[in-house]
């Protein structure tokens, strides 16, 4: 036992060092901002851009290279140790990287979390959630694109026309870079991707084992379609490679870019034309004004943004007006809320000790590997060894998959559950009673996590009332189409399929552990359908990839918040740029995604500004009938 602990005990001070030091590390960030930063700008901004996350950042990057920025972001520089991939639930759980939101209570999922809601980590740093979240680099189908086409009549965003958005930002050291047409170099990708340097021969099994049931090996982001694939990661030589990293933290001395940390918008100022004036914000402690001469842009994602906007008077009226909000712009701003949601089945256990158990396999000699190499399980994103898509019974297009599916190399061990709580919110009263059989045992196994990537379920956000700094009510309403459950119940009954059904499994002897009924699903017959509905209601939990709170659109669409342009409908001068903006959710991950539209956000305002010499005063444009080409019309 001695010896064992001593063998942990560089991981153990590792882990403890990250819970401990980011803490100390915020705070000497901050109070070094306070003494010793910049001091609070008080010029005219070309810009100001609200959210250094991963469109903001973007952003920031590509305007401030002809522009005056103003770049607002409520966090500071991220901690050294989010750098790490495997400590990235440790990371996203500390209030000093993440906002730490939860859900209000769900009606028809999270029965087994606490108090039945849901944990949502968001960032809280330059960067954003590009500093906590898994580092898959998954782009989506071309349908989810070519659908967001179709739903705003603006053919820009469509798959063939966005696919230059994805490759501009890249830095591209993956296994396909002969695929030029959906990767190749430019001089302006900064965002390093690679294969994961995680390895194991769990994932030969598995691709075997898919294989044997019909599906191809495929580049999941060469034009995705079912199949599975290896993992490629926003990772640099084993490390997390951000959007921080990746867009500001080489160009924050660029004489056009001012970075303000610690900074939280509160406000945005309308005049009386609901022209966007600049931005009220706290720094400090203390109540700040930035003026843009051109315009407002919101970057800070699917809660944040429509929460600022709702602060600001721009929502639906009659919410407003409950919380004592002025009404400004009546619009349906935090409305379309949708989510992935996942589940899984663990743990499968096998007859060889090749799978990772980190009370057995980590030490010393991990954390050199990666400290020297870059290679091994501290590169690990969420020990994910293969993924890829399939589709289940309940969408006519089986060439757009509803399902992801994620093959993960990590075995049980003793700390497990406590360790899967942390990110989850599950009861450990539930989950301690479901798992007794395996208390304190040490197991080489695997697991396959199922997500449903083409959600059904609506859900909103709401203010529950007009100080900044209340948390909004978040509601994404899990499950309640009942669709999407029998969907994940597909989902569920594959991994069972591949695992205890395939030749390639079956000579490690894979079986999914004989555990009892999860607690409250004891009355369904064990792995039968209505079974599994009840499994899936209790302990299914978001993937943190929320979008759509500010949905584009049509200008006469009832529910369109911004135009195909990102301009927020009613108002001048304001935009918002980021995964918010989101008519229907892609089907994979969301960062690559969210990344694309900075990209393409960027481009849209600069090519608005190139073109002012069209535009005309107000009056003079109305009366040459070119008011409607003058979206931003001058105002005497």
């Amino acid at each position: 036992m001695i010896l064992k602990f001593l063998f942990l005990l560089p991981l153990i001070i590792l882990v403890i060092s990250t819970q401990i030091l980011t803490p100390l590390i915020y705070r000497y960030y901050e109070y070094w901002d306070y003494y010793f930063g910049p001091p609070p700008p008080d010029e005219v901004f070309d810009f100001i851009v609200v959210g250094a996350g991963s469109a903001g950042s973007v952003v920031a990057n590509r305007l401030s290279k002809n522009n005056k920025i103003l770049l607002l972001e409520a966090g500071g520089d991220p901690s050294p140790f989010t750098s790490i991939p495997l400590l990235t639930p440790e990371n996203f759980i500390l209030p000093e990287n993440s906002w730490n939101y939860k859900t209000v209570p769900q009606k028809l999922s999270n029965q087994a979390m606490k108090d039945k809601k849901s944990f949502w980590p968001r960032g809280r740093a330059l960067g954003g959630t590009s500093n906590l979240n898994y580092m898959l680099y998954i782009r989506g189908s071309p349908f989810d694109y070519d659908n967001w086409a179709n739903l705003t009549n603006d053919s820009g965003w469509n798959y063939n026309n966005l696919l230059p958005y994805f490759k501009k930002s890249l830095d591209y050291n993956g296994a396909y870079k002969e695929n030029e047409k959906h990767y190749g170099q430019t001089p302006y990708g900064y965002l390093h991707v690679e294969r994961k340097r995680y390895e194991s021969p769990l994932a030969k099994y598995f691709m075997d084992a898919v294989h044997e049931l019909g599906y191809k090996e495929v580049d999941t982001n060469g034009g995705q379609q079912v199949g599975f694939g290896d993992a490629e990661v926003t990772q640099k030589h084993g490390s997390r490679h951000s959007t921080w990293k990746a867009f500001l933290e080489n160009f924050q001395h660029r004489k056009n870019l001012v970075i303000s940390r610690y900074s939280i918008a509160t406000k945005i100022k309308l005049d009386s034309n609901n022209r966007a004036e600049g931005v009220f914000y706290m720094r400090h402690g203390k109540k700040r004004f930035a003026r843009a001469s051109k315009e407002v842009i919101i970057c800070e994602g699917s809660v944040d943004s429509p929460k600022l906007l709702m602060l600001s008077g721009i929502g639906p009226k009659a919410h407003l007006n409950s919380v004592k909000i002025k009404p400004k712009v009546d619009l349906p701003v935090g409305q379309n809320l949708k989510d992935h949601i996942t589940t899984s089945l663990f743990p499968f256990l096998i007859n060889d000790t090749i799978s990772t158990v980190p009370t057995r396999d980590f030490g010393l000699r991990t954390i050199l590997d990666y400290v020297v190499n870059g290679y091994g399980p501290l590169t690990s994103p969420g020990g994910i060894l293969a993924q890829g898509f399939i589709s289940s019974s309940q969408i006519p297009n089986k060439s757009w998959p509803d399902l992801q599916v994620y093959f993960m190399g990590f075995g049980f061990y003793p700390e497990f559950m406590s360790d899967y709580s942390k990110t989850t919110l599950y009861n450990e009263t539930l989950t301690s009673r479901y798992m007794e059989s395996l208390d304190g045992k040490e197991l080489d196994a695997f697991g396959l996590i199922i997500t449903l990537v083409r959600p059904k379920s609506v859900g909103q956000i709401q203010l529950k009332d007009k100080n900044w700094e209340t948390p909004p009510l978040i509601d994404p309403k899990y499950l309640e189409n009942p669709q999407d459950v029998k969907a994940l119940v597909e989902g569920l009954k594959f991994t069972l399929k591949v695992s205890e059904e395939t030749e390639s499994f079956k000579r490690l002897d894979a079986k999914f552990v004989d555990l009892p009924n999860f607690p409250g699903c004891e009355s369904f017959p064990a792995r039968s359908d209505s079974y599994f509905a009840c499994y899936i209601r209790h302990t299914a939990f978001t993937l943190y990839h929320p979008v759509g709170t500010c949905r584009m659109g049509p200008r006469d669409d009832s529910k369109s918040v911004v135009d195909s342009k990102l301009r927020v409908l009613k108002t001048q001068n304001l935009r918002v740029i980021d995964l918010s903006i989101a008519p229907e959710i892609v089907n994979g991950n969301t960062n690559a995604p969210a990344i694309m539209i900075g990209e393409k956000g960027a481009d849209l305002v600069r090519e608005y500004w190139s073109q002012q010499y069209l535009i005309s005063y107000r009056d003079d444009a109305f009366l040459r009938n070119g008011y409607l080409q003058c979206y931003y019309s001058k105002h005497v």
